[in-house]
């Protein structure tokens, strides 16, 4: 089965652990959340699928499931969820996704990277554990029935995830977008080519151009705007120094069907 942009490409990942070649031990953490609409199954058989293995026997990397971790509990805004300890006591996390829109959050990318060290969740229907408690108010709330209780489900979530980001302090985010996903994604997204890699120090400033780069405002995504307000990065493209001309690489990315409806309240 070919890869259609839902991992992080092996060369982006081969391209960091080369970068961190004698400067410590390296490991490649991945807490796979399941669904029947995705594949692989499950986190190890995404290792090899995605060819992550092969750095481990080249590089020596190791490779962890974060699912099978000790998980400690920790208060995100006004929940309480497992994260892994692994990655709680780590002294330099990078986060690197691969670039996709949302139907919650616009955009995953840095940010939303770090649900992958939540504690999983047998769900029924789902082929693996998932890690949706962290946005259980939303998948039970409609947006066409009842704005308020989505938005408010929405706000919940937003906070939750900026106070994980916060208490995992990722030092560097790396975004794949060599094949970024459109649409109803994660699940139902569309492959689009945009040829890049993306990487800052301020992970949130990386998300913020990732979101310019596919045709979107990063003031108009919450937990980018709640980022900032709380001085967690900058977000305003001009603010932003980067190496290349943004306006050359920039596309128009189709939104997910949620976010449109969205917009239009």
């Amino acid at each position: 089965m070919k890869d259609r942009g839902e991992n992080t490409d092996v060369r982006v990942v081969e391209g960091i652990v080369e970068y961190f070649q004698g400067k410590g031990d390296i490991t490649i953490a991945e807490g796979c959340c399941g669904a029947s609409h995705l594949a692989p199954a499950s986190t190890y058989r995404l290792f090899e699928f995605a060819g992550y293995s092969k750095l481990e026997k080249k590089y020596k990397a190791k490779l962890l499931d974060l699912n099978s971790d000790v998980f400690e509990k920790v208060k995100l805004h006004d929940k309480v969820l497992g994260v892994a300890k692994a990655v709680l006591e780590t002294d330099y996390l990078v986060t690197a996704p691969a670039l996709k829109t949302h139907e919650f959050t616009t955009i995953s990318a840095c940010v939303k990277n770090l649900m992958g060290c939540l504690e999983p969740k047998p769900t029924e229907g789902h082929e693996t554990a998932t890690k949706w408690e962290i946005h259980a108010e939303l998948v039970e709330a409609d947006l066409s029935e009842d704005p308020s209780k989505y938005l408010s489900a929405l706000a919940k979530f937003e906070h939750r995830l900026i106070d994980l980001y916060k208490r995992l302090s990722p030092k560097l985010g790396v975004i794949d977008a060599i094949i970024a996903s459109e649409g109803d994604a994660p699940v139902h997204g569309t492959p689009v080519h945009m040829g890049l890699v993306l990487a800052s120090e301020s992970p949130v400033s990386c998300d913020a151009v990732a979101a310019y780069l596919m045709g979107i405002d990063p003031r108009s995504v919450g937990h980018l705007k709640l980022a900032k307000n709380q001085g967690l990065g900058e977000i305003d493209i001009e603010e932003i120094e980067t190496n290349v001309d943004l306006q050359r690489y920039r596309k128009k990315l189709k939104l997910p069907s949620s976010i449109v409806h969205l917009h239009r309240l």
